[in-house]
């Protein structure tokens, strides 16, 4: 009878025994497959996040709370949280320069200019103003004596042309001249074997040219047989009158000028210098002239001439340019605008809007394909019209920004700080970023031109504002 009780606890026991095995035999395989969240730390830290991780360097590991504490092996922290591997080249920065979207660039309004070759030096703005060309300045000036009958020029400014009729003069003095010459050549058709009639004829003939009448004068005398008593005067040129010195009526000398005509088709342009560029003028430096009256016209010429003087007043150096003005457009006493081209050479340029100036040095933004943009430092020099020459880091063709340079500027300053927040070191380059500018190698292939480390891209500045 006691037997059976004790049969009966130990077949129970068994039992539950069994059912114990079998129940962790169940859940073990559950709970190994699922670790805790420090294994998965664990796992994370010592294992590449991806497929592609597995082929890059670990530089360093970095403090998940502290990005600037480093280690060179994987560990934790003293919360237990494992460092963050910091590989050499991240995804985001796979690619030089920053990578904006099509439909981004559009919106911010980022517009490209092509490098290109043009006409720069050291260039001088200034004024100028219009005056005649001396050299086609002409006096009208009668070898005779006598009065005005008749005047065809009444007023300074009309117009002439060459071979017009100006005024009517009665000359006695070129009257009793005509006679004699009359006389004499009557008399030496009558005998022209007399030498006495051939040597009047010839000293006639010879005073006649001295008070001015052409030979064909003489000649229309000789076939008209008879003296005139008004002798007219003609224009010598074309152009304006200039000066008026004589009036109906008037008395006219050899001593005196009757009238001065300017010929407009050329004239001089007197550009005012200063001192302390007269170091840099030298004769047949290139000028371009605009007027305000006359927008989007640019008339193009060189120095011609520097007089040897200063102005009392003005302490300035004239310079003297001479420019075709066939429309007439340019009026003597016009004031212009000048530019003089110094040293002028064939260079490449971009837009001075394009160029940042920074602590650093000068860049520019390169534009490339598949909306990348790339900082490039670059030497400048002198600025031109609104341009600047480029002596080292472009290419002619290339493209560069000229509009919303402060964006992309802004961009590249958080993609610095980013940088820096993964840990990068001061002596490391980020990654991506090329060299600081060196000598350019004589190679048809190798670009004189490196781009700026993303830290050098603070205390930029577009034109003559920062954006600190």
């Amino acid at each position: 009878m006691k037997t059976r009780p004790i049969i009966s606890s130990v077949v129970i026991f068994a039992l539950g025994v069994g059912l114990g095995a079998a129940g962790v035999w169940v859940w073990m395989p559950t709970s190994t497959s699922t670790p805790s969240m420090s294994a998965r730390v664990d796992k994370r830290a010592t294992q590449p996040a991806d497929a592609s991780s597995s082929n890059r360097r670990i530089l360093y590991w970095a403090d998940p709370m502290n990005p600037a504490i480093h280690a060179d092996h994987s560990m934790k922290d003293n919360m237990g949280m494992a460092y963050i591997p910091v590989y050499a080249h991240a995804a985001a920065r796979s690619q030089a320069g920053l990578k904006i979207d099509s439909r981004m660039t559009q919106s911010l309004g980022v517009r490209l200019v092509a490098v290109e070759r043009r006409q720069m030096g050291r260039g001088i703005q200034t004024v100028g103003s219009v005056a005649v060309d001396e050299n086609r300045l002409y006096a009208v000036n009668p070898r005779f004596s006598g009065w005005v009958t008749h005047l065809a020029v009444r007023a300074i400014g009309d117009p002439v042309t060459a071979g017009r009729v100006l005024a009517e003069i009665y000359s006695p003095e070129l009257y009793g001249a005509e006679q004699e010459y009359l006389i004499a050549l009557r008399s030496h058709a009558q005998d022209s074997t007399n030498a006495l009639d051939r040597e009047l004829l010839r000293a006639a003939t010879s005073r006649l040219h001295l008070l001015g009448l052409s030979d064909g004068g003489v000649h229309a005398l000789a076939i008209r047989g008879a003296a005139q008593k008004y002798v007219t005067v003609v224009a010598p040129t074309s152009g304006v009158v200039e000066r008026l010195s004589l009036r109906q009526g008037g008395h006219v000398t050899p001593h005196n000028n009757l009238m001065e005509i300017a010929n407009l088709n050329r004239v001089w342009v007197m550009i005012a210098l200063y001192g302390n560029q007269m170091s840099w003028v030298r004769l047949g430096d290139h000028v371009d002239l605009r007027s305000p009256d006359y927008p989007g016209t640019v008339w193009k010429g060189h120095l011609d001439f520097l007089y040897p003087t200063v102005g009392l007043q003005s302490r300035t150096v004239t310079a003297r340019v001479s420019i075709p003005n066939p429309g007439g457009i340019l009026r003597p006493g016009m004031y212009v605008d000048a530019h003089v081209l110094s040293q002028g050479s064939l260079q490449l340029a971009v837009p001075t809007s394009a160029v940042l100036h920074t602590e650093r040095g000068d860049f520019v933004i390169l534009g490339q394909a598949e909306g990348h943009f790339l900082p490039v430092q670059v030497r400048v020099g002198p600025e031109t019209d609104g341009w600047t020459a480029i002596r080292q880091g472009l290419r002619a063709g290339e493209q560069v920004v000229d509009n919303a340079q402060f964006l992309l500027y802004s961009e590249s300053q958080f993609q610095s700080v980013q940088a820096r927040m993964l840990g990068g070191t001061r002596d490391a380059t980020p990654p991506g970023s090329p060299k600081p500018l060196q000598q350019p190698k004589q190679s048809a292939t190798h670009r004189p031109v490196v781009t700026p480390q993303t830290a050098s891209m603070a205390g930029m500045h577009l034109g003559s504002r920062g954006h600190d």
